[in-house]
């Protein structure tokens, strides 16, 4: 077989298969643009699937459900094939990974989308009136001509090649928050646990998140722990077998995803301290005595790499204070949460008071001085501490709906996303939700921007 190009044509490419990549790309299909979906690896859902992380946090203020209607069609799906569960305290959504492949790749589909899989990005041309995009894989390259391009790769890869500013971790040292493998293991037993008074939902899972301090630092003390961490960041029951449980409890520092020589070394320590972990839960947690490791992520987790540098920029103040700019295009409740990059201990700030949520706006999402491209998910324009907060993956899901968004209004009239406003944006997700059947953010909006600052 010999090696070959092949061109394509459509309106928008959207490059990363996550969160936030499929809810660009199903927006912008169901939109009415023709949309190419295009990542790595063979399937959806980034590092819900290719990590493990089947646990997507906090979309409530309250009791107000602030994620976009891409989103809780999600969560529907899969809670129609009882591939999902949710816990109230932890304000979390639980998934079968795999289902979750499936369950995106057939709304996408449906909706008349394609997918391209198993592609490397490798050049991102500026061309008239758009872009050209070349992936390398087994056969040969495949180039794609688009006006519209949304880079959702969570490392701002196609903003990178596009010459787009970016910024790197922290602003003082460009370290970023460590890397984790999620860990899974088998032969758990939940009425121990359970009879040892450790929490509960529905009385069938196991969901407990920032627990056994006192058992590490036992572990520490007896030689059995060199994680650097100083609690056990997430545990939840799968929800097709209870006896399953994830585990987010691994950490390593120092090392960027950026980097393949440095995610290697991430890949292999974070199986190293996999075992560690399986042998610290059958020591010291109720439940675990006869538990196996039954599988690591395909990939390691990350949780910061690159950013933009946008139109505008997300800072820490504007989470804490509970901002809600006139350009806002979703709301997120979600706290400061930053595994500190050097040491073991976690920076967690609650949104308290007034500022329940905040508004993320439009211009965060558009690389400065670069037309026709949107980045939606972790790499958006922010600073590391704000990007502690929306980095969880249903504001990531929703972020690339607003993407996807407005990628389909600039569409309809040959437009270029700069003509697009957030308050346009806002109004057609709005009426997405009011479309499904479900209750609408505005009166929230005007709510938040009535007692919060607005930008």
């Amino acid at each position: 077989m010999r090696f070959s190009t092949s061109l394509i044509h459509k309106q928008c490419v959207v490059i990363g298969g996550g969160s936030s990549g499929f809810g660009a790309a199903l927006a912008a299909q169901r939109g009415g643009a023709s949309v190419l979906l295009a990542d790595r690896h063979g399937y959806l859902g980034g590092m819900g699937t290719a990590a493990g992380l089947s646990c997507y946090l906090n979309h409530h203020s309250g009791t107000q459900n602030l994620s976009g209607a891409i989103y809780r069609e999600f969560v529907r799906r899969q809670n129609e094939r009882g591939m999902h569960y949710y816990d109230p305290v932890s304000q979390g959504d639980f998934f079968e990974p795999e289902s979750c492949k499936v369950t995106m790749e057939r709304l996408f589909l449906e909706a008349g989308g394609e997918c391209l899989f198993h592609v490397m990005l490798t050049s991102v041309e500026r061309v008239e009136d758009g872009w050209l995009v070349t992936f390398v894989h087994k056969g040969g390259s495949t180039q794609v001509r688009c006006r519209y391009l949304v880079d959702t790769t969570g490392d701002g890869d196609a903003c990178a090649l596009a010459g787009a500013e970016m910024t790197h971790g922290r602003r003082s040292d460009s370290k970023t928050q460590p890397m984790s493998m999620v860990v899974q293991l088998g032969g758990f037993d939940p009425n121990v646990w359970q009879d040892a008074g450790l929490p509960m939902v529905n009385g069938k899972y196991a969901v407990a998140g920032d627990h056994f301090s006192d058992e590490v630092a036992d572990a520490y003390q007896q030689g059995l722990w060199s994680i650097p961490r100083n609690e056990i960041a997430m545990i939840w029951s799968m929800p097709c077998d209870p006896t399953r449980v994830t585990i987010n409890g691994t950490r390593i520092n120092g090392l960027s995803s950026c980097c393949a020589k440095e995610t290697t070394l991430a890949e292999i320590e974070g199986r190293r301290q996999a075992e560690e972990l399986c042998s610290f839960f059958i020591r010291y947690v109720p439940g675990f005595s006869r538990a196996y490791l039954l599988q690591t992520g395909p990939q390691i987790g990350v949780r910061e790499s690159r950013r933009i540098i946008g139109r505008a920029v997300l800072m820490d103040s504007d989470v804490r204070d509970g901002r809600i700019p006139e350009s806002s295009v979703t709301l997120c409740c979600y706290p400061i949460d930053v595994h500190n990059p050097e040491g073991s201990d976690t920076q967690f700030e609650m949104m308290e008071g007034v500022a329940s949520a905040y508004g993320i706006p439009w211009e965060c999402l558009v690389p400065k001085g670069i037309e026709n491209l949107a980045v939606a998910g972790r790499c958006i324009s922010a600073t590391h501490e704000a990007a502690g907060s929306f980095r969880v993956m249903p504001t990531c899901m929703t972020l690339g709906e607003a993407a996807g968004t407005a990628v389909a209004l600039a569409s309809q009239g040959k437009a270029n996303l700069s003509d697009i406003s957030g308050y346009e944006i806002r109004q057609v997700m709005e009426n997405a939700l009011i479309d499904a059947g479900e209750s609408g953010l505005s009166s929230i909006y005007e709510n938040l921007k009535s007692i919060n600052p607005v930008g």
